[in-house]
């Protein structure tokens, strides 16, 4: 499961920066990161109608790497003051992923920079035993659910809604009480992120009217953590909205919302639990509305984790509100070499059902083993 539980509050935050303290010593910076990479197998895949897709590789190597730079530092009055940059470790339209500085101390934290709203913060995924494969929200998936079958919108299933993705936001996290914490953040626009010092042009932030663009996104979550005697329970509740700048032509909707939870249970090294999250119009126009649902199980003992999840989609868009439908199955598997460091694999299936917009079925039985180097 992925989850972040951090804390925070803007106005004790601004009063302890005023008081001038100083710190013992300066930010000092370290660095961080992950190296993750795979081999996808694809034993069969076929349309609708049993035909092999054309021009699809069997084999597929792939890698996702991540360099973070972190600088913190303690004050003299207990405030932890600090900033994070997350490079992307290859060529990528986005080479910057996420950036924020960052307060934080008893009160909680306060965040402002590129950065997940609170639902994707506190919010869990579908139990999976690997660091790099699953149901839900994975970094590696094989299938050709985009591109190769030329079908849907969707790759992949995920119960993280996260409206303003990455855009400059402010976030405040709470701090835990009895084990239950909430987060809230606001985002301006959501092509805020990457934003700089001046105007950016005609369609930059400052306007207001811009096509296809959603602004003023509002999210909060919480979430209850707690182990009773041997038991552990974590649930937890999101809920974001924003509004549309411009409409779809004849759309009568203003506003994009949504809502996630997750319920996990854990105890004698089983982990069982599922996901969900239904968003609302997040096209532009009427009628576009997608939902995400899964469970699994995961088992551990010594350095071994093996998983099984499921994960179902259902996606409405335009033209003509049309309908994707995508299920998959998943084994995992993870073997820990040391702290950080995993041997992974999966065995699945993946089933997209098209909607009549010259979308394609795929049916997809995949396999990958790869390995998570965290840093």
């Amino acid at each position: 499961m992925k989850n972040v539980l951090l804390g925070t509050t803007a106005l004790v935050a601004a009063g302890l920066v005023a008081s001038h303290a100083e710190a013992a010593q300066g930010v000092q910076l370290g660095i961080g990161g992950y190296y993750a990479a795979a081999a996808g197998l694809l034993f069969d895949q076929s349309d609708g109608n049993g035909d092999p897709g054309d021009h699809t590789r069997d084999i597929v190597f792939r890698q996702d790497v991540e360099i973070h730079f972190k600088g913190e530092t303690t004050l003299d009055n207990g405030l932890t003051v600090g900033a994070r940059v997350e490079l992307e470790g290859q060529q990528s339209t986005d080479q910057i992923d996420e950036v924020w500085a960052y307060f934080k101390g008893g009160w909680g934290e306060l965040r402002f920079g590129d950065d997940d709203d609170a639902t994707e913060q506190l919010g869990y995924i579908i139990p999976s035993a690997s660091n790099i494969f699953g149901v839900d929200t994975p970094y590696f998936e094989f299938a050709n659910n985009h591109g190769g079958f030329t079908n849907g919108v969707f790759q992949t299933n995920s119960t993280l809604m996260d409206i303003s993705s990455d855009a400059t936001k402010i976030i405040y996290f709470s701090p835990t009480f009895a084990g239950f914490s909430f987060a809230a953040s606001f985002a301006p626009d959501r092509r805020g992120e990457d934003t700089y010092s001046y105007w950016s042009g005609p369609g930059g932030t400052t306007n207001s009217n811009n096509t296809g663009q959603v602004q003023n996104v509002f999210a909060a979550a919480l979430n209850f953590d707690h182990d009773f005697n041997g038991v552990s329970l974590a649930t937890g509740v999101g809920f974001a909205e924003g509004q549309w700048e411009t409409k779809a032509s004849g759309a009568n909707v203003d506003t994009t919302w949504g809502v996630n939870g997750h319920l996990d249970v854990s105890f004698s090294g089983f982990t069982i639990g599922g996901s969900g999250m239904y968003r609302d119009n997040w096209q532009s126009s009427a009628g576009t509305d997608y939902w995400v649902a899964g469970i699994g199980a995961t088992y551990n003992w010594d350095a071994w984790t093996v998983g099984l999840a499921w994960s179902h989609g259902d996606y409405e868009y335009t033209p003509s509100n049309d309908d994707d439908k995508i299920d998959i199955v998943e084994f995992t598997g993870r073997y820990d070499l040391g702290p950080g460091i995993s041997l992974d694999g999966m065995v699945g299936y993946n089933d997209m059902n098209a909607g009549d917009t010259g979308h394609q079925d795929d049916k997809t039985w995949e396999a990958g083993v790869g390995f998570y180097i965290g840093f």
